[in-house]
């Protein structure tokens, strides 16, 4: 290493273009050492037409890995991608990876990362090469790759179309859109997820509206139920492009793939993270925006299957941040659910003049009214009787209405009475508790009261449970 600190960059650089396999190889030894120890000595090299000699070794297969290592590493430097000598190279290494006559695996995965590096700068990714660049890269992915070149290859591309329609073009022209779907399905947790972002991109205007399909929706939701029953784990980026897809391809919404997606978004929704969370409630939130314009069919079967999230909702009503909390009550207040009113019991309904025969009467809005039976001859009546009302909606504004009756040959006389509103079961969850039975004519009405519970939740129920 000092021998080769004696030596001028200037004359090593020219010694790349020796027609000696030994020199050239000494002289890139030598290169290399010297970027270990100056990172900064990258720019001289490229100055002094290090760029030049190295892309021809490569374009003539003659120490291919060498040079591209050396190649990569000088474009790694910000500060040489800013030379404009930079944009003249992406040509050269497209071509080599698309030469049949390169045979060194290592060679293309060098040539594929310094495309990603010179990637990296904006201008150099809109440039006239960037085209045959894209088709380089989809090529190598047409060939079965190692999975460290298909990230690479696919962290590459998304440099190149992320500020590029032309590039974005070019990518799905070469069948690009078809292959990035089969790797969403990859095993490989980074190569699945990079496809989910090369997804994002593609489609995050409508440059390819004509290739988006239900099909791509099927293969996010493919990964992201491999990422769930698989792995336990769930890949955020899946979660990221189906957000962009549907905000930006509205007539989505109402596919049939989106319908099979909202379980799995669900699932997600109760085992991941905040920001999972997060995602999940802003796609729900785009569906659920969308079901007054789609089919009635489609928006009731997609509200449906939604319904199983009641409870993860509520969780997140008090246990998640505030952010959280608009869009889990819109949700909440949309879903088809079911309330449940159990009457347990009631305590000291005395009457002074007649026996207490006890019975319950519950009404919400026009709903027929249902009944208990009558508990005789007791004034601490155990009815333990449920019962359980389906709605479409859940009955904003409205209140549950119980009456407590006792029954004598008389008539029926009205021992008390408490009213219920809805809304905040919807939002809680459930409600025990004993509740004062209210009565204006009564003396001790303030000591009489009734044992409840109140559910709304997601399970579908017959009238009487």
């Amino acid at each position: 290493a000092e021998c080769f600190f004696r030596v001028e960059l200037p004359v090593l650089v020219k010694l790349l273009f020796s027609t000696i396999e030994s020199t050239v190889m000494l002289a890139l030894k030598a290169l290399m050492i010297h970027e270990k120890n100056d990172a900064s000595s990258t720019v001289q090299m490229a100055e002094l037409g290090a760029i030049d000699a190295l892309l021809d070794l490569l374009r003539s297969h003659q120490c291919e890995e060498e040079s591209g290592s050396l190649l990569e590493v000088i474009f790694n430097n910000p500060r040489v991608r800013e030379l404009k000598l930079c944009k003249y190279a992406i040509a050269p290494l497209s071509q080599y990876l698309l030469d049949p006559q390169t045979r060194s695996d290592p060679g293309r995965l060098l040539a594929a990362l310094a495309l990603g590096d010179l990637s990296q700068h904006e201008g150099l990714s809109r440039s006239s090469g960037s085209v045959s660049a894209c088709r380089a890269l989809i090529s190598v992915l047409e060939e079965q790759p190692t999975e460290e070149m298909k990230v690479v290859a696919i962290c590459a591309l998304q440099n190149f179309v992320m500020n590029s329609r032309t590039n974005r073009r070019a990518v799905a022209e070469a069948g690009g859109v078809l292959l990035i779907q089969e790797l969403l399905l990859s095993c490989n947790a980074e190569v699945s997820g990079q496809a989910a972002l090369m997804v994002k991109f593609l489609f995050s205007n409508h440059t390819l509206q004509e290739y988006v399909s239900n099909e791509l929706i099927r293969s996010l939701t493919a990964a992201l139920e491999r990422g769930l029953w698989s792995t336990s784990t769930i890949n955020i980026e899946v979660l990221r492009t189906i957000n962009v897809i549907f905000t930006n391809f509205p007539k989505l919404r109402a596919s049939e793939a989106a319908t099979f997606c909202i379980p799995h978004l669900v699932g997600a929704l109760k085992s991941g993270s905040e920001d999972v969370q997060g995602l999940v409630l802003d796609i729900l939130y785009l569906l659920r925006h969308s079901w007054t314009s789609m089919g009635i069919d489609v928006a009731k079967s997609q509200a449906m299957i939604a319904a199983e999230a009641i409870p993860v909702l509520q969780m997140l009503m008090k246990t998640c941040p505030p952010r959280f909390h608009d869009k889990a009550d819109s949700l909440l207040h949309c879903l088809p659910g079911c309330l449940t009113v159990n009457v347990m019991r009631a305590n000291n309904l005395k009457q002074s003049m007649a026996s207490t025969n006890a019975f319950c009467q519950l009404t919400i809005g026009n709903c027929p009214p249902r009944q208990t039976k009558v508990v005789s001859h007791s004034t601490s009546p155990e009815w333990k009787e449920g019962f359980a009302w389906g709605f479409d909606v859940p009955p904003k504004g409205q209140k549950l209405h119980i009456i407590c009756k006792s029954k004598s040959t008389f008539g029926k006389t009205t021992l008390g009475r408490v009213t219920i509103q809805i809304d905040k079961v919807v939002t809680e969850g459930v409600y025990n508790g004993s509740l004062s039975l209210n009565h204006e004519n009564s003396k001790d009405a303030s000591s009489r009261s009734i044992d409840i519970e109140i559910a709304w939740s997601n399970r579908t129920t017959d009238d009487t449970l």
